[in-house]
């Protein structure tokens, strides 16, 4: 008896002891989606969705216009670098023409032009925690897999062990396709709208890319200053 009280009230220090820590602890956020882009057709999706807002935020800046502001998008030597920044300059401009808005290829033919800017922020996270599949996923596969262990012994028919084989196959894939996975790299588009100094639109979106593909999006090209020593 006077051992399993000296336990208890061991536990119970340990307990105390543990109530107080010099920093927070740390936890997660909510489980959140972030969409990940892996081709040139998601940068066209991107800029449908931006010339689908931007004719709906125009309507609501100047909702007594007759005739809506013109539209310039700026293109810089560091964009034209970049295959999104060079593509994302004719998808932008050609979903704009589209949605019925007019787009301009000279800065200069008005003052009251409204000034279309977009830039990328590629991120490199270098110490992440691993990330898991959702929880069942393995138990589905290991189900399936015991299934047929227990098939080859006992059915009449073993060759029907393929099917729950297959059916784990179909959730792995599934898997695969609806959660492409994480990764350490990450880019960060930023699309913005100024009249003169004043912003009208403002959007910026965040994906997960693929770690091979980062140079789509920054310029990996290194400037070296030669210096003279005499």
């Amino acid at each position: 008896m006077k051992g399993y009280l000296l336990v208890a009230i061991i536990g119970l220090l340990v307990l105390a002891g543990c109530s107080k820590r010099p920093i927070p602890v740390a936890t997660s956020y909510p489980i959140t989606a972030q969409l990940k882009m892996q081709g040139a057709h998601h940068w066209n999706v991107l800029a449908d969705d931006i010339a689908r807002r931007l004719k709906k935020t125009l309507k609501l800046t100047f909702p007594n216009a007759v005739v809506k502001p013109s539209l310039f998008v700026k293109f810089t030597d560091a964009q034209e670098k970049t295959p999104f920044g060079k593509a994302f300059y004719h998808l932008l401009t050609s979903k704009l023409v589209q949605k019925g808005l007019v787009v301009l290829s000279d800065a200069g033919y008005g003052r009251d032009n409204l000034v279309v800017e977009y830039d990328m922020q590629v991120i490199h996270h270098k110490d992440r925690r691993l990330t898991y599949p959702p929880p069942g996923i393995f138990s589905a596969l290991a189900g399936g897999v015991w299934v047929i262990g227990r098939a080859v012994d006992y059915w009449a028919h073993p060759e029907l062990a393929a099917i729950p084989f297959g059916l784990a196959l179909d959730i792995n894939s599934a898997v695969d396709y609806m959660l492409p996975g994480e990764t350490n790299t990450e880019v960060i588009i930023s699309t913005k709208v100024k009249m003169g100094q004043q912003y009208v639109f403002g959007d910026s979106s965040i994906y997960y890319v693929n770690d091979g593909d980062h140079d789509h999006y920054e310029n990996g090209t290194k400037t070296y200053q030669l210096v003279n020593h005499r």
